[in-house]
């Protein structure tokens, strides 16, 4: 039998296998002695020792594993966000929307008094997670990047030619629209295991699009996936009725979180709040940064992070940070352009010797959009 207060512990132990799991795959994120440059978000913050790094990592880790196998434990949680908080102050890439989650489904438990209100804004984190998702897929960037060439191109096989017509370009939008009616659903409807189950099968799709047997690419999602799955199951397929609050948003505690998630993500279509703290989810729009390298006998020990094709740059020797960061800490890097501009002056103080421009490519990738930075 599921209870209330069952129905808690399940999802914090979810949350805290699936956060174990996503850490060990991006490892080397959570270090500092790599290439791909330690970004703190405060500049007091920087030449942290790797060794401090590390000592976060476990103690962290630490944490997460007597979550998973102990009775729940408020201080136990409280100590965990604050030792994930302090590693992510260190590196703006760690704050990865997977990360982002996992923080607040903590904050829930920790400043959150009544467990009802845990599930009340773990509900509202769900909904905002897929409703923003869904809006941020309604560009032209999801229709040719997303939806074109990574699902119909890449995983089912289609030719370009094939899909060449209006209405097959279009018909990406449901996607994002199915996200958006799902997630509404969730609050409304009196049958929630039916969207909830749609959106099971969504996750399900996922999995298999970006997993091996599909296009094997940005894997490191892929915890986080099966654990949205499993956070579903738990809210909406179990015995006990999950009740959802909109009223209850406005009380004491859970407004901080009400403007947290609900709020300030609307700021993000005005440029004014970060992509990955709005939900903005494989969107195919956010901007690209490119590292031209003029002299590229002196950096030989990027060359497995060279583009391989061709760039938007006229630049034969194209470092594009996406790719760098997916290759060497297997997360994307962290979409902001104050976060680009530290790309570059690490780079300026860390190789001196290697004559390097550095571009930022906003959407639409045309030329006339492409920015030199430090200019």
């Amino acid at each position: 039998m599921f209870t209330l207060h069952s129905k808690v512990n399940y999802l914090l132990k979810i949350t805290a296998v699936f956060w174990i799991v996503t850490k060990l795959l991006s490892y080397k994120l959570w270090l500092s002695n790599r290439l791909f440059p330690v970004l703190p978000v405060f500049d007091f913050l920087d030449n942290f020792p790797n060794g401090f790094h590390l000592f976060l990592f476990i103690v962290g880790m630490g944490l997460m594993v007597l979550v998973l196998l102990q009775p729940i434990n408020k201080k136990i949680i409280g100590l965990t966000l604050l030792v994930e908080v302090i590693s992510c102050l260190l590196d703006q890439t760690r704050w990865q929307p997977y990360e982002y989650h996992c923080l607040l489904v903590y904050c829930f438990y920790f400043f959150l008094k009544e467990q009802k209100h845990f599930i009340n804004c773990f509900i509202f984190l769900m909904v905002a997670t897929y409703a923003y998702s869904g809006l941020h897929k309604l560009n032209g960037g999801f229709l040719f990047f997303i939806w074109e060439k990574s699902i119909l191109i890449k995983f089912f096989g289609f030719r370009m030619d094939q899909i060449q017509n209006t209405a097959v370009h279009y018909l990406g939008l449901t996607l994002g629209l199915f996200e958006v009616v799902c997630a509404l659903f969730l609050l409304v409807s009196k049958h929630k295991k039916i969207f909830a189950g749609l959106l099971i099968v969504m996750h399900l799709f996922i999995i298999v699009w970006l997993s091996p047997l599909g296009t094997n690419h940005n894997f490191i999602v892929l915890p986080w996936n099966i654990a949205m799955v499993l956070f579903l199951m738990v809210l909406f397929f179990t015995n006990e009725k999950t009740n959802f609050s909109f009223k209850e948003l406005f009380e004491a505690r859970q407004i901080v979180f009400f403007i947290l998630i609900g709020i300030l993500p609307m700021l993000n279509f005005l440029n004014l709040f970060d992509d990955y703290l709005s939900f903005k989810l494989y969107s195919g729009n956010l901007p690209k940064m490119f590292i031209c390298i003029e002299n590229r006998a002196k950096a030989k020990q990027f060359n497995a992070y060279f583009s391989e094709n061709k760039t938007i740059l006229d630049c034969p020797n194209t470092i594009a940070i996406s790719n760098w960061s997916l290759k060497e800490i297997n997360v994307f890097s962290y979409p902001s352009e104050r976060v680009n501009i530290k790309i570059m002056k690490k780079w300026k103080e860390q190789h001196p010797d290697i004559l390097a421009k550095f571009y930022l490519v906003k959407y639409p990738y045309h030329k006339e959009n492409i920015q030199l930075l430090g200019e």
